[in-house]
């Protein structure tokens, strides 16, 4: 008889690879070739991963030093200056009381514009009132000036206490909003580059904003094109500010260079860990007023700690009030749970 083909190739087609024939004594059920698992599970971050919450605690504390040690640093370097000091001297016996409803304003109008950002953003997420949102805003901008950033970490809770949001979606929705910002600083500073140097009006920065405004036809796009064209109407305020800011202390600039110093102070406002900024706007601003309108780098310093003074002077109620707000609201949402 004739050799089974199939033997000479070695194991049968229909028998696993132990050998034994399916249904025979000691046949085994046929391995699969791939694991049962598709992946191991992700590592859980381990106490030395850069962004644990040890590590971010500590560097809040670190931003909260360098930040207070920058604004004491600016103050003597504009009190060893004793022609800024004559100048703020004759300021403050002839104030400009127009610059300083325009700096109230601004902050109050980059409270509004803050408040509008996150309410669009997270109200996907949850049920955020926009006058809730606007306590929160307020409270935290007030409570960022303590050290640890204070505010943004007690909004996160209030957000999963109350709205039930989680602690990682709020911080998510806070990176999307510097993104935001980011995105809308280059794009004044694009717009103004561009003015500049085909010699038309600063004012083709103002533009910006409308420029979002044609993606809000499509409803995908809505949200984006609405907190694009808020950061933007911010991006313009600062720029109201800074003009009001320089006027204040008694150097009248140029609307040009009041955008070009908003420019600094919206980037130097997204650097981490640091509440508010403090210290690190009033020193960015400073060091560029010299190629931004030909200022010495004291004159911005005063400027910039001129402004600060006015913006904690505004954050002071809002945020008293805001707390307040969000306190009675914590309590009935407590109280409604039982």
């Amino acid at each position: 008889m004739p050799a089974d083909p199939r033997k000479s190739r070695g194991t049968p087609p229909d028998c696993p690879s132990g050998g034994a024939r399916r249904g025979s004594p000691g046949a085994h059920p046929r391995r699969t070739s791939y694991p049962r698992r598709i992946s191991d599970p992700l590592p859980q971050p381990s106490a030395e991963h850069p962004l644990d919450r040890k590590h971010r605690a500590l560097y809040r504390r670190v931003g909260a030093v360098a930040g207070a040690l920058l604004v004491v640093a600016a103050v003597i370097a504009v009190w060893r200056d004793q022609a800024i000091v004559d100048s703020l001297g004759r300021a403050a016996r002839s104030p400009r009381w127009d610059a300083l409803g325009v700096l109230a304003l601004a902050a109050l109008a980059n409270q509004a514009l803050t408040s509008g950002v996150f309410w669009t953003l997270m109200r996907r997420h949850g049920t955020v009132g926009f006058g809730e949102m606007n306590a929160l805003v307020a409270a935290s901008t007030l409570a960022n000036y303590v050290p640890m950033q204070a505010g943004s970490i007690g909004r996160m809770a209030y957000h999963r206490a109350v709205n039930g949001i989680p602690v990682r979606t709020s911080l998510v929705v806070i990176l999307q909003a510097m993104a935001a910002t980011a995105a809308a600083t280059c794009a004044v500073g694009a717009a103004a580059m561009f003015a500049r140097g085909v010699g038309a009006p600063w004012w083709v920065a103002l533009l910006v904003p409308a420029a979002w405004l044609p993606l809000a036809i499509e409803p995908t796009w809505r949200p984006f094109a609405a907190v694009m064209t808020l950061r933007s109407t911010e991006v313009l305020v600062w720029a109201a500010h800074a003009w009001a800011a320089f006027a204040l202390s008694g150097w009248p600039v140029e609307p040009a260079t009041a955008v070009g110093a908003a420019l600094v102070a919206s980037a130097a406002n997204l650097v981490p860990f640091v509440g508010n900024g403090l210290g690190v706007r009033e020193w960015a601003v400073a060091l560029a007023a010299p190629v931004l309108g030909g200022f010495e780098r004291d004159a911005g310093l005063a400027a910039e700690l001129a402004g600060r003074a006015v913006d904690i002077a505004v954050a002071v109620p809002l945020g008293l009030v805001g707390i307040a707000s969000l306190v009675t609201r914590t309590r009935a949402a407590a109280a409604s749970r039982g």
